[in-house]
């Protein structure tokens, strides 16, 4: 007999005026098959429905299958529910999110939960086709075989047109980065519309190619409502962009498998906003579910967090991300990106992350280009990557 196949998730939860058993017992129904609420004057009250509907096929029924005790207020609870309850090919991620992202934050009788831990089956994680290129891919793209890759980022939203943009980009591509990468924060603005800013990037770069022979892989924005994220996605291809960069935390994580499924080019995967479900006190979910997810849902190139000015904890946090993204699994390995730093300090994270990372330096092109360049080409002698 074949072992059925499970969805398994883990929080952290604090609860009130229902028993912890109780709780428990409410949530996994919730998950399931489902709750009656009853509001009365003094209160809500909540059965599990299959406690009133005899008919409830129990083959939906999933269990309980840890409940520890953390601390005084804290348990620690893992719940399994059957792989039938929810079709990857029609629902998909969408429909797995209410089941364990949704009430769990809601409900009355939980004073606060953490989602820490989401364990995918088999046959869901197949389903999704996790990276195009993958660390391996990406470095044949811009001809670097071994050592990390330095990027940067261009921000039209200092004023910057097209033809500007394109002037920054040129003198990026010079100075010897190999990335390039939209503002998370620009799509199509007036003063430098996505079209127009990537047929002028990608038509500089193309002569550098010619130029030097060497691949720059510029990734545009295009973050946009369902409805016409493939339209974003058709006017950076067609205009010659090498990579399409998303905000998943804002369009939804189902655009990211969209956009792997229907375009052939590498995937950035922003993390902004992730503060909101990230951060939170009382209810929150662990970044490295969404670290997970991202690299099953086609991200070549993954947000990870820096590590100086933090804690110990967050530096043993961010080092699971990392591993996360690059552990061997069904799908290709991803880039951890680093941002927030500066040249002159990467050569110390490069201590901390090593070859496989993307560090992005966002603030020495705006502030001296020459001298950029330079510390550029010094930090690549350092760390003995390749010109």
């Amino acid at each position: 007999m074949n072992k059925r196949e499970e969805f398994i998730v883990t929080y952290h939860l604090s609860f009130q005026l229902e028993s912890v058993e109780r709780s428990v017992e409410l949530l996994l129904a919730e998950m399931t098959s489902g709750i009656q609420y009853y509001s009365k004057r003094d209160g809500v009250q909540m059965d599990r429905v299959q406690d009133t509907l005899p008919f409830v096929d129990e083959s939906v029924m999933g269990e309980v299958r840890t409940l520890e005790q953390i601390d005084e207020d804290t348990y620690s609870v893992k719940f399994a529910f059957p792989v039938e309850n929810l079709d990857a090919k029609l629902g998909g991620i969408t429909n797995l999110w209410p089941m364990v992202a949704g009430e769990v934050f809601n409900f009355h009788f939980i004073k606060s939960a953490a989602l820490i831990g989401l364990d995918l089956p088999d046959s869901f994680q197949k389903y999704y086709r996790g990276p195009g290129f993958g660390i391996e891919g990406v470095r044949d793209l811009v001809g670097v075989e071994k050592g990390p890759v330095f990027g940067s980022i261009i921000k039209p939203n200092l004023g910057l047109d097209p033809a500007q943009s394109a002037r920054t980009v040129s003198i990026l591509a010079e100075a010897g980065f190999n990335f390039i990468k939209d503002d998370e924060i620009c799509v199509n603005p007036s003063l430098c519309p996505l079209k127009e800013r990537v047929l002028s990037i990608a038509g500089t770069l193309n002569e550098y190619r010619q130029k030097s022979g060497r691949n720059v892989l510029y990734a545009a924005n295009v973050t946009s409502d369902f409805s016409v994220l493939g339209k974003a996605a058709e006017i950076v291809v067609t205009a010659g962009a090498g990579g399409l960069m998303i905000d998943p935390f804002c369009t939804g994580m189902s655009a990211m498998d969209y956009l792997r499924r229907n375009f052939d080019l590498p995937i950035y995967a922003h993390r902004v906003g992730y503060g909101l479900f990230c951060s939170g006190t009382n209810f929150s979910i662990g970044y490295d579910v969404f670290t997970a997810l991202f690299r099953m849902l086609g991200a070549d190139f993954s947000h990870v967090g820096g590590i100086w000015g933090k804690s110990e904890a967050s530096r043993r946090k961010t080092t699971s991300y990392v591993e996360i993204l690059r552990k061997k699994s069904v799908h290709k390995r991803t880039w951890p990106v680093v941002t927030g730093i500066s040249l002159e300090n990467m050569a110390d994270y490069y201590d901390f992350y090593g070859d496989d990372t993307l560090f992005m330096d966002h603030i020495d092109i705006y502030r001296d280009a020459e001298s950029a360049k330079n510390k550029l080409q010094s930090l690549k002698e350092k760390l003995a990557a390749p010109q």
